[in-house]
C-alpha cells in the first residue's frame, strides 16, 4: 500500500496529527505548501488567506492524491519518526537493522530478515504499542523504495490485526 492511500484510510484527525509532528522538520512545512500549489494548482495568495480549516483540507487532499505519492511518503515517514519514534526504533532493533533512534541507516536496499525474526518484531509491536499506529507503521515501512520484503507484504495482507481500517469519513 503506498503512502498516499494510507493516508486514503486515515481519519482527518489522524492526517492533522501525522502532519503535526511531521513539521517538526522545519523543510516539510515548504514541501506541503509547494505540493498544495502543484497539484491542487491553487495560487500562492489564495492559500496564505484561506481559513486554517481550508489549509488542513487541502493539505489533506494533497497527502490523499496519487500525484503527490512521493511528498505523502515523505510526510508519513517524517510523522511516524518524529510522533511514533519508540515503536519505529523498537522495530528496527528487534530485527538488527542498522539504526540511529528511529532513521534507518541502511544504504541501498534493506535485506529481509527471516520469517521467524519478522513475526517476532511484528508481534512485538502489536503488544507493545497502539495496534492502529503499528499497522501504519508497518504498510509504510512496507512501500519504502528499498523495501521488497514479501514476507511483511504476506503479514499484512492475512493478518487481521494489520488490517488498515477506512475511517476516511471519521
Amino acid at each position: 500500500m503506498k503512502a498516499y492511500e494510507i493516508f486514503r484510510r486515515l481519519s482527518s484527525t489522524e492526517i492533522d496529527a501525522f502532519v503535526l509532528a511531521a513539521c517538526e522538520d522545519d523543510e516539510i512545512p515548504e514541501k506541503i505548501a509547494g505540493g498544495i500549489l502543484t497539484y491542487q494548482r491553487i495560487p500562492l495568495t489564495r492559500l496564505e488567506r484561506a481559513p486554517e480549516e481550508v489549509r488542513k483540507g487541502l493539505v489533506r487532499k494533497t497527502l490523499r492524491d496519487k500525484r503527490g505519492a512521493d511528498l505523502a511518503l515523505y510526510v508519513l515517514s517524517g510523522g511516524l519518526t518524529r510522533g511514533s519514534a519508540r515503536l519505529v526504533e523498537a522495530f528496527l532493533e528487534a530485527l538488527g537493522l542498522p539504526h540511529d533512534g528511529p532513521n534507518l541507516t541502511a544504504e541501498g536496499s534493506v535485506p529481509e530478515p527471516s520469517a521467524d525474526a519478522l513475526k517476532g518484531a511484528v508481534e512485538l509491536l502489536l503488544r507493545g504499542f497502539d495496534a492502529r499506529t503499528a499497522a501504519i507503521y508497518l504498510h509504510a515501512f512496507s512501500s519504502q523504495p528499498d523495501v521488497a520484503w514479501p514476507g511483511l507484504d504476506a503479514l499484512l495482507a492475512s493478518d487481521p490485526r494489520l488490517a488498515l481500517e477506512d475511517r476516511s469519513a471519521a
